[in-house]
């Protein structure tokens, strides 16, 4: 997942690169790619953290 996940930065960094100006380059790299990828980061820590919650639930009974 990471590797897609770098390559996906990769095509949005060279989109914003090419924007123009620096501040639609901003705009652009923080809506499709700062903004999705902590979007991801967040859904998968949050499928970690009840892993764990479980596990420990199950540790302690």
């Amino acid at each position: 997942m990471y590797i897609i996940l770098i390559g996906y930065l990769y095509v949005v960094m060279m989109f914003s690169i090419v924007m123009g100006s620096i501040a639609k380059g901003l705009v652009v790299f923080f809506i499709f790619g700062f903004m999705p990828t902590v979007i991801l980061i967040w859904l998968k820590r949050g499928k970690q953290i009840v892993k764990e919650r479980k596990r420990e639930e199950e540790e302690d009974v």
